[in-house]
């Protein structure tokens, strides 16, 4: 009995713990939830409190102005003991709207708990509106869309403060409300209005709309983009000195009338606008352009200052029909010296692009147009350099054409007047016109004359007179006046070695010059060079260079050469050196004589050597080394009437100066001595 007791007891807990297990185990073998206690493992935090850790940037406000909290921090507490910080946008703002004078704080929510943050405002009147429309045109062409949307209002109240609006103003355009501003066009011409709305406070701001076209400055086509049927286009005609290209850009913040402009405008480039008229008529011309005379670079051209450019010294500009353009008829056009395109400064970092499209209305006057094409060609004579170096003109947005009753001719130079002649009216052959004292007069089509500055004039030769020269020529708009002079036969002439051009701008009139026929050589080496006799030298001429001294004889004869030139032999130190060591001449520049398609070896002997030196033996302390002149009679030669020229290639191949460069010499001048 007592045995079968116990085994009823083992069998009674067998059960009962099987039962245990079965009820913590589903029937599909899944283990069930846990049963609801105090703190279940997955139950979510909740906010417990909502703090204002910084408050927002504006706290006292206008009637009519709707909360700002820029500048606000909040912070909430969790029911788990953590603290975040929320982002404004996820939090419930009210009043959500215009505030009213009544209004001492506004309330901030999230996750069920807010948190009050104290504000005033005031309940001054609007007295008037500023509306700022920045760069967007205020005069368009019928049927052009105009973009109004990000237009800047500014509200003025009567105790004499301010706000920018952020919003809660609306419009009106010729008196009828209207949503959207971001798209408007009109189909007849004349003046239109443009209403912005605050309160009971409005200001009108004019459109002028106009019949005619505008081209786009960067609808620049290609020759396999024109067709018969091309219209209103711009057409590329020559590459910058430099390579630039006047070229389309499109950059973000840069507002242009088309959302893009032409830059890129470089000294020696040249375009022309093409406007096609359906009849014979009169325009308006206005150019819309900005200065890109950057004097301060904020870095990756992000200019920090832009300087003002006066137009006429940017461009030549001339007009006329296809057929002009074709027969090279173009008429010159005249622009006054007040036309100016501003520039400005900022103190942004990085600089700041709104700079150089501070766009601004060239206005060329009245222009006739004939039946079919028409051109107005810009060629790009800037003499502006900006602090990178380079010589640019402007930015260009468009072209304005518009039709117009009015015909009268646009301002001519109908003549120039000798008024004065210069100082010198007598000559050696080899030397150039000086200007100097000379006054030109120009007469214009309206009867008035204005005084030209000599800088503007073109002047004819431009190089070295010879004894054959018996006038100079001066033009100014197409209209010429000559000047007499004498030129009797010199003993001698200079050719400076900074007077160097490259092969490309050579032109037939030029007389005694260095031209660039391979390699670096620059002439443009003016520093520490106070030892040179035009203040700057013939320099970087290292490395393959090659380059021809081209020298006139008025007749044919015998001359002694001879060149100034200097070491370049660094031994010791980088640019600038510490040392310089002495250069037999002929290991490093050969040299060739004659005429164009006959040039001859001229030998050098291997005593000719450039001294060098070492620092310490110019008077002022400061190294000379770069600029100890040495004279080298190269001989006596056999001139032809006519250009002659000597050659000097850079042959050095194995002595090395100390900073890794092959190098040739710097050199002052070529003197030639007539027999």
């Amino acid at each position: 009995m007592k045995q079968t007791k116990k085994l009823f007891f083992v069998i009674l807990s067998l059960v009962l713990t099987l039962a245990f297990v079965f009820s913590a185990v589903g029937c599909g073998g899944e283990e069930e939830d846990p049963p609801p206690g105090p703190n279940p493992p997955d139950e979510q935090a909740t906010v417990s409190e909502l703090i204002i850790d910084a408050p927002p940037t504006t706290l006292e406000y206008y009637s009519g102005e709707a909360f700002d909290p820029s500048g606000m921090i909040i912070k909430a507490k969790w029911s788990d003991g953590l603290t975040s910080t929320v982002a404004v946008s996820e939090c419930t703002i009210e009043p959500s709207g215009a505030l009213d004078p009544d209004t001492e704080s506004v309330k901030i929510s999230y996750g069920g708990k807010s948190a009050t943050q104290a504000i005033t405002v005031k309940s001054a009147v609007v007295t008037s509106l500023d509306v700022d429309t920045g760069n967007i045109a205020l005069k368009a062409a019928v049927g052009t869309v105009m973009d109004f949307s990000g237009i800047k209002v500014t509200a003025n109240y009567e105790d004499g403060g301010s706000r920018l609006l952020s919003g809660g103003y609306t419009f009106k355009v010729d008196g009828e409300e209207t949503d959207d501003v971001s798209a408007l066009t009109f189909d007849k011409s004349g003046t239109h209005t443009l209403t912005v709305v605050y309160g009971t406070t409005s200001k009108d701001v004019s459109l002028e709309i106009f019949y005619g076209v505008i081209v786009e400055a960067e609808n620049i086509l290609k020759d396999g983009e024109i067709t018969e049927d091309t219209r209103n286009y711009v057409k590329v005609i020559r590459n910058g000195n430099n390579g630039g290209t006047p070229h389309k850009r499109a950059v973000p913040d840069e507002p242009a009338s088309g959302g893009a402009y032409m830059g890129g405008v470089f000294t020696g480039s040249a375009f022309r606008f093409h406007l096609y008229s359906e009849e014979d008529c009169n325009v308006k011309i206005i150019l819309r352009a900005s200065s890109a005379y950057m004097t301060v670079d904020g870095g990756a051209w992000s200019p920090m200052e832009i300087g003002d450019q006066q137009f006429n010294r940017l461009f030549n500009i001339s007009y006329g029909s296809a057929a002009d353009m074709e027969n090279n008829a173009l008429k010159p056009l005249y622009i006054e010296d007040d036309v100016v395109l501003e520039g400005g400064s900022t103190e942004k970092p990085g600089g700041d692009p709104l700079l150089y499209v501070n766009w601004k209305d060239v206005n060329f006057g009245t222009l006739p147009l004939v039946r079919g094409d028409n051109i107005i060609e810009f060629d790009v004579i800037s003499d502006y350099v900006n602090c990178k170096g380079e010589q640019i003109a402007c930015n260009i947005d468009r072209l304005e054409v518009e039709t117009t009753d009015d015909d009268t001719p646009p301002v001519t130079v109908e003549s120039i007047t000798l008024k004065t002649p210069p100082a010198k009216t007598e000559y050696k052959s080899g030397e150039s016109f000086d200007p100097t004292g000379m006054e030109i007069v120009a007469n214009m089509s309206d009867d008035t004359t204005k005084a030209i500055d000599n800088n503007k004039l073109t002047i004819t030769p431009s190089g070295a007179l010879t004894v054959s020269d018996t006038e100079v020529t001066v033009s100014y708009f197409g209209k010429s006046v000559a000047v007499p002079v004498t030129v009797t036969a010199a003993e001698a002439i200079k050719v400076e070695g900074e007077n160097i051009t490259d092969t490309a701008n050579v032109t037939d009139d030029m007389k005694n010059f260095v031209e660039k026929i391979n390699g670096y050589a620059s002439g443009k080496n003016a520093e520490k060079a106070d030892e040179a006799s035009g203040g700057k030298f013939l320099g970087a001429f290292m490395d393959g260079a090659q380059v021809r001294f081209h020298i006139w004889a008025d007749e044919a004869g015998k001359a002694d050469i001879t060149i100034r030139a200097a070491s370049t032999n660094i031994t010791a130190g980088n640019w600038w050196a510490t040392e310089v060591g002495d250069s037999q001449l002929n290991r490093f520049v050969a040299f060739k004589f004659g005429t164009a398609d006959n040039l001859a070896d001229v030998t050098v002997g291997d005593d000719v050597v450039l001294p060098g030196s070492s620092v310490g033996e110019g008077e002022d302390g400061t190294t000379k080394l770069l600029e100890n002149w040495f004279d080298v009679n190269l001989g006596s030669f056999d001139l032809q009437a006519g250009d002659n020229i000597l050659e000097m290639t850079v042959i050095n191949e194995t002595v090395y100066p100390q900073t890794g460069e092959r190098c040739g010499c710097n050199i002052d001048y070529l003197t030639v001595a007539f027999k």
